[in-house]
């Protein structure tokens, strides 16, 4: 079971639709803040001393949550999604349990919106979990970067992570509405990629660690979509079947582009980076995925609003960031 995907679904509860995006880049410059301090306490502790510091970190998370955090889930909107599941489940045969999780991930093949929002977090969440784990091993493999001078690498990228979601995801809802702001992250995301396949000094590499930051601001903006386009009752079932689809992602990701890695780790051309350039074009096929959302579903806040959905008055929104 994903604790990160119940947080989103406990903010879902609790935040109005409009303010749900800012609050999820909140939230996970708050995980990023734990990922840029574990690297400190790699860096300085032994590996024994750093699992007994995790298992503690855990268990006081765990305690927390027991003795002090509360239901978020209304109680009208539990009762509504538990008779829904009654309507769908019938006469809860063995046969409709197993297939339990299909009719879950249905939900993904509500409507086009959903199955372009679909597109974006494959593509997304392929890239993602390759570049998490393999831009280690190509730099020290490729580049023979320092296992410390890559926990600092990570330090400083988790520190943007933080300032980005704290006080850019906000910004540019307000100035682009959310379907322009996705897009623009997945293009960061097609540029940081390409620097790391061009790059040949471990400034290149830092340069597009920060700028795979500022690809991220798409996150908070695409699970604040989800969320607005289902009613109150439906919150765990789209980021859970969301999530579900992201674990698939993750797995093949890396898989894919280890493959292309391992045929082209000693060629001149196209070269041991070249993994990293079809990560890019990954996410230029993301970023077009975008582009297709229709405006009225994507854009969130200017619903809300009741705006023009098409029309950017960055001006106007700029106040509310103070």
């Amino acid at each position: 079971i994903s604790s990160f995907t119940i947080c989103l679904t406990i903010l879902s509860d609790v935040m109005p639709r409009e303010m749900r995006s800012p609050s999820y880049g909140l939230f996970l410059a708050t995980y990023l803040f734990g990922f840029g301090f574990s690297q400190i306490m790699a860096k300085s502790l032994s590996h024994l001393t750093v699992a007994i510091a995790a298992a503690i970190l855990l268990q006081m998370g765990c305690i927390f949550t027991v003795l002090i955090f509360r239901e978020t889930l209304p109680e009208e909107a539990r009762r509504k999604a538990l008779s829904n599941r009654r309507c769908e489940e019938g006469n809860n045969s063995w046969g409709k349990i197993i297939l339990r999780p299909l009719l879950e991930l249905s939900i993904l093949n509500r409507n086009t919106f959903f199955r372009l929002l679909a597109v974006i977090s494959l593509c997304s969440g392929m890239i993602y979990s390759s570049d998490s784990t393999l831009i280690i091993y190509y730099m020290k493999n490729q580049l023979d970067i320092g296992y410390q001078s890559i926990a600092t690498m990570f330090f400083v990228k988790s520190l943007v992570g933080v300032l980005v979601n704290v006080f850019l995801v906000k910004l540019a809802i307000g100035c682009l509405r959310e379907k322009r702001a996705v897009t623009l992250g997945l293009m960061l995301g097609t540029i940081h990629n390409l620097f790391w396949g061009l790059a040949s000094t471990q400034w290149g590499i830092f340069a597009g660690m920060v700028a795979s930051e500022f690809a991220g601001i798409h996150f908070p903006i695409l699970v604040g979509m989800r969320s607005a386009n289902v009613g109150e009752e439906e919150q765990g079932r789209v980021q859970g079947a969301f999530f579900a689809l992201e674990a698939i992602a993750d797995a093949v990701g890396p898989v894919l582009l280890q493959g292309i890695y391992d045929q082209t780790e000693n060629t001149v051309r196209p070269g041991p980076g070249f993994m990293f350039v079809v990560a890019a074009l990954i996410y230029v096929f993301g970023a077009i995925a975008a582009c297709m959302l229709p405006a009225d579903k994507a854009n969130v806040t200017s619903r809300t609003r009741g705006e023009n959905t098409e029309t950017d008055i960055c001006r106007e929104s700029l106040p509310a960031i103070s």
